[in-house]
């Protein structure tokens, strides 16, 4: 079940006992906390999906070789060029010392670039580039930590086949771009969601799919911040908050170590932190456990970098 900022913390306000508050204190704490098992959940899920981050691209300068990662970018998996009406994939390097040893050719200033080092905070492109190209990165990203309240005011129209979503008195704004929408009135096409692609005016937004059931006027909806982790990790987050909070501001050991082992494990009785073993089906363990032998295709990969292509020095010149 997809859980947004404001369904979270709702959980995470039952967790502990206090339907609803205004208390900044035990606000900020969950803010705080949410973060912290947010990334605690993708340091764990490492294998989460690539995400395309071709949207966000860099035009290369003549004459510069390094350029700074997309904030969130935590590994650079491909990266392509496009030179004119051609898009080239170029081949990544893991070893320094093959890198500098490309670096000390001599080569002709044409030379379209085909290697890639990826650093820390940034890449390296051979040959240097001597034109604006663009480049787009595609990447293992860890999103940034939840904040934003789920908007939902006045009513929309959604239309089978169509991507467009129009509101009635809404105040759509760009920053909705990214996040989910799903309807909540009780329709054909309650609680599926949607990521929202395009923001068109304070009346329009547009889906990344079509809409695909009924058309439905006058509708009640939502349009939220999610976390970009498998869904069934959503209900873990208000757990493991809860569990900051009992060590933390309430003080209440024996709840905070309930809801840490509900949030590893499914059950608030069982301490075991047994990574693979046989006693533990739910909690992110459980998880750990159930998507550690799947393939690229279902929702939990990364793609494991190659051996550096020492053997291959090679480029051609644009005409």
């Amino acid at each position: 079940m997809r859980l947004t900022y404001t369904s979270l913390k709702a959980a995470h306000l039952r967790n502990i006992g206090v339907p609803t508050t205004t208390d900044a204190t035990i606000l900020a704490d969950f803010n705080y906390n949410l973060g912290l098992r947010y990334q605690l959940i993708f340091g764990n899920l490492a294998n989460y999906i690539n995400q395309d981050q071709a949207t966000n691209t860099t035009t290369t300068v003549a004459g510069t070789q390094y350029y700074p990662l997309i904030p969130g970018v935590m590994t650079l998996d491909s990266l392509t060029v496009t030179i004119g009406s051609v898009t080239y994939t170029l081949t990544p390097i893991y070893d320094q010392a093959i890198w500098n040893q490309l670096n000390a050719l001599t080569i002709q200033p044409s030379a379209i670039p085909q290697y890639y080092l990826p650093r820390k905070e940034d890449y390296g492109l051979w040959p240097i580039p001597q034109a604006a190209y663009t480049v787009k990165p595609y990447g293992f990203t860890r999103d940034r930590n939840l904040s934003v309240e789920d908007y939902s005011a006045s009513t929309v129209t959604v239309t089978i086949a169509d991507a467009t979503v129009t509101g009635a008195a809404t105040t759509f704004t760009a920053d909705m771009v990214g996040r989910y929408f799903t309807v909540t009135s009780e329709v054909p096409g309650h609680n599926y969601w949607y990521r929202i692609i395009t923001f068109t005016s304070t009346l329009s937004i547009e889906l990344d799919r079509p809409w695909h059931h009924a058309t439905q006027a006058g509708v009640s909806y939502i349009i939220g911040e999610s976390p970009e982790i498998p869904e069934e990790t959503h209900i873990l987050l208000p757990d493991g908050t809860a569990a900051d909070f009992y060590s933390g501001l309430r003080s209440s050991t024996e709840k905070a170590t309930w809801f840490n082992n509900k949030f590893w494990t499914g059950d608030g009785n069982n301490s075991s932190r047994n990574v693979g073993g046989e006693d533990i089906r739910g909690g992110l363990i459980g998880l750990i456990n159930n998507y550690k032998n799947r393939d690229k295709n279902p929702l939990v990969y990364r793609q494991p970098g190659p051996i550096s292509p020492y053997w291959k020095v090679w480029a051609s010149s644009i005409s």
